[in-house]
C-alpha cells in the first residue's frame, strides 16, 4: 500500500499490522497471546469469577430476563469466557440457565487447539439465537470484526484489552500545529513524516479536550472509538457495557510524562517502543483515552455508571474472599504460594490492578449501584 500511495496514516500501518489476513499479528496462529503478554484471565481464573459475579447483578437490574446475553469482543484463546461460564454455574445458576455467552474475534484461535475452529456462526440469527448443541461448554464462538452481527442485546457487551489495540492516529506538535505523522519508504526502509492531518477530526479531538501540548510533544488520537461507540448503542438494546483496559483520563493521559505518547509493542514479552520491526510479530497497544471514550459513549446514548481502578473493582466484588479460600484447598505451601502470587496479580496496582474498568448503561434506570464501581474512583 505504501508502495502505490506513497505514504499512509499510523492508524492504517496499525491496522494493516495488527489485523491484515496477510500476516497481521493477529491473524497468525502462531502469535498466541500468551506467548507475547500476560492478561487478567489468563494471570488466574478468580478474575473472571468476580465478573460473573458483577454479571449476576447486572442480570437481577435488568429484571432476570430468561435469555441474557454476554458478548466478549476480542475473547481470544477464551480464558476470560471459560472461567465466567464456570463460575456462574459454580455460583449463580439461575444465571447460568439464561447465559448466552457469546466470544467473539477476529481469528478462532481458542481452546488451545485449531481443532475448535469448525463451530464458528456468521449469520445473524445464528448468533443471537443459538442451539445449546452448537456451543463449546454452552459458549457460542464468533469470527467477527465488531458488533455489526449483533442486534436487540438485553445482557452486556464486554471488552478486555480490547480498545488499546484500535489502530491509532500519531501526531506532533510542529511549529505551534498539530501535524500528524505518516509512515513511507526511504531508501527502502520505513520512515515517518510529518504533514497536515488526514483528517479534521485529530485537531477536533485535541481540542476537545481542551490541553495545551509544548512545542514537541508527541501523542496518539484514537479515532476508531468513534464507531465503536456507535455500534455499541445500535447493538444494545437494554442492559450495560464493561470495558477493562489500561489508559489514563485525558489530563494524564496526555501529560508532560508521556510527552513522547503510549504507544508500546510486545513481542514473546519483549517490551518496545518500535513498530516498525518484526512487522505482523509484535501486538502495537496504545493507551485508552477514558475521558474522550466516556463522552462518546454519553454522545451516542449511553450512560455511564462507574469509572474505577481494576484492584478497586475486583475488591468491591469480593475479592477477598478468593483469596481467603486458598487456605481450605490443601495445596502444597509451594502451590499455594503461586496461587496467591497470581490472584494479588490482579490487584497489584504495578501489574492488572492498575488497569480501569469503565462502566457504561443503556436504559432507564440501569447502573445505579453497581457492586463493583463502589467506592469508586481511580
Amino acid at each position: 500500500m505504501i508502495q502505490k500511495n506513497g505514504r499512509i496514516t499510523f492508524a492504517q500501518f496499525m491496522q494493516m499490522c495488527l489485523y491484515s489476513p496477510r500476516g497481521g499479528f493477529y491473524y497468525s496462529r502462531e502469535n498466541r497471546i500468551s506467548n507475547h503478554f500476560g492478561t487478567s484471565p489468563t494471570s488466574h481464573p478468580v478474575f473472571g469469577a468476580l465478573i460473573a459475579r458483577q454479571l449476576e447483578q447486572m442480570w437481577r437490574l435488568l429484571g432476570d430476563p430468561p435469555v441474557f446475553h454476554v458478548i466478549e469482543v476480542g475473547s481470544g484463546d477464551g480464558a476470560l469466557a471459560l472461567s465466567i461460564v464456570e463460575a456462574c454455574r459454580r455460583m449463580a445458576p439461575r444465571l447460568a440457565q439464561a447465559l448466552y455467552y457469546v466470544a467473539a474475534d477476529y481469528q478462532p484461535c481458542w481452546l488451545q487447539s485449531p481443532d475448535h475452529t469448525s463451530g464458528w456462526g456468521y449469520g445473524t440469527e445464528a448468533l443471537m439465537n443459538p442451539k445449546r448443541e452448537d456451543t463449546i461448554l454452552g459458549i457460542q464462538r464468533v469470527q467477527t470484526e465488531g458488533l455489526r452481527p449483533f442486534q436487540n442485546v438485553i445482557g452486556c457487551i464486554l471488552c478486555n484489552e480490547l480498545i488499546d489495540n484500535f489502530p491509532v492516529h500519531r501526531f506532533a506538535i510542529q511549529d505551534g500545529r498539530v501535524k500528524e505523522v505518516f509512515v513511507t519508504l526511504e531508501g527502502g526502509n520505513l520512515a515517518e513524516v510529518l504533514d497536515e492531518p488526514s483528517t479534521p477530526r485529530i485537531e477536533k479531538r485535541l481540542a476537545s479536550l481542551g490541553l495545551f501540548l509544548p512545542e514537541g510533544y508527541r501523542g496518539e488520537v484514537n479515532l476508531a472509538m468513534e464507531d465503536w461507540t456507535s455500534q455499541l448503542t445500535r447493538t444494545l438494546d437494554r442492559g450495560f457495557v464493561l470495558t477493562i483496559d489500561y489508559g489514563q483520563l485525558a489530563t494524564d493521559l496526555y501529560s508532560p510524562q508521556n510527552s513522547q505518547g503510549t504507544l508500546v509493542c510486545y513481542n514473546r514479552h519483549v517490551v518496545s517502543s518500535d513498530p516498525y520491526q518484526d512487522i505482523g510479530q509484535q501486538d502495537i497497544t496504545a493507551q485508552v483515552d477514558f475521558t474522550s471514550l466516556m463522552r462518546l459513549g454519553n454522545r451516542h446514548g449511553l450512560t455511564t455508571v462507574g469509572y474505577a481502578l481494576q484492584s478497586q473493582f475486583l475488591k468491591n466484588l469480593g475479592f477477598s474472599s478468593f483469596l481467603d479460600a486458598l487456605q481450605t484447598q490443601g495445596l502444597s505451601a509451594a502451590r499455594m504460594e503461586l496461587g496467591r502470587m497470581a490472584i494479588m496479580s490482579l490487584v497489584n496496582p504495578d501489574e492488572y490492578g492498575g488497569f480501569k474498568v469503565l462502566g457504561h448503561a443503556k436504559g432507564d434506570g440501569l447502573g445505579i449501584g453497581l457492586l463493583g464501581f463502589e467506592n469508586q474512583g481511580p
